[in-house]
C-alpha cells in the first residue's frame, strides 16, 4: 500500500505557546474549517492529552464520513500528532510542529502521511485528494493567521 506525504507550513504572528494551545483546543476546529466542509465534533476528551480520542463527522460533497482520531503524541508547545483509528483512509497520520521565529511569531509545519488503499485506484485518486487537501490546509493556515490578527490581545500566554 503506497503512502503519500503532504507538507504545509506558515508563519503566525503569535507566541509558540499560544499557537499550540489554539491548535490543541478541538473547539477551535470549526474556526479553521473551510465553509465547504461540514465538521461536527461527536465526542472528544477534554483537556487534550496523549491518548485522547476525538470523534468527528465530516461531510464533504454531501457524503458524511466518520473519523476516530487518537492523539499519539502530545508535546505542546512543540508538537502534536494525531492518528486515525478509523475513518475513510487506510492510514492517516497528522503531525503539527511549532517552532518559535521570535518571541512573538511561530512557524507551524504540518505533515500528513496517508494511504488510500484501493491499489491502483488509490493512486489514481490521490491527485484529486491532494488538490482538496492543499486547498483545505491553505484555508486553515490563513484562518489561523487571521484569528491571531483579530485577537491580538490573546497573544500573550
Amino acid at each position: 500500500m503506497k503512502a503519500f506525504l503532504l507538507h504545509y507550513s506558515c508563519s503566525i504572528n503569535a507566541p509558540l505557546k499560544a499557537v499550540c494551545a489554539f491548535h490543541t483546543d478541538t473547539h477551535n476546529l470549526p474556526l479553521i474549517t473551510p465553509p465547504w466542509i461540514d465538521v461536527m465534533i461527536m465526542s472528544m476528551d477534554v483537556p487534550m492529552h496523549e491518548g485522547s480520542i476525538v470523534e468527528l463527522r465530516i461531510k464533504r460533497f454531501g457524503i458524511p464520513t466518520y473519523w476516530k482520531m487518537k492523539i499519539a503524541r502530545f508535546d505542546c508547545p512543540h508538537s502534536v500528532v494525531d492518528q486515525m483509528v478509523s475513518g475513510p483512509f487506510s492510514t492517516f497520520h497528522h503531525e503539527r510542529r511549532f517552532s518559535p521565529l521570535n518571541e512573538h511569531a511561530t512557524k507551524m509545519e504540518e505533515t500528513i502521511t496517508l494511504s488510500l488503499g484501493l491499489g491502483f485506484l488509490g493512486r489514481l485518486f490521490f491527485p484529486l485528494i491532494k488538490k482538496d487537501m492543499d486547498r483545505m490546509f491553505a484555508y486553515r493556515h490563513k484562518a489561523t493567521q487571521n484569528y491571531f490578527i483579530d485577537n491580538a490581545t490573546l497573544k500573550v500566554i
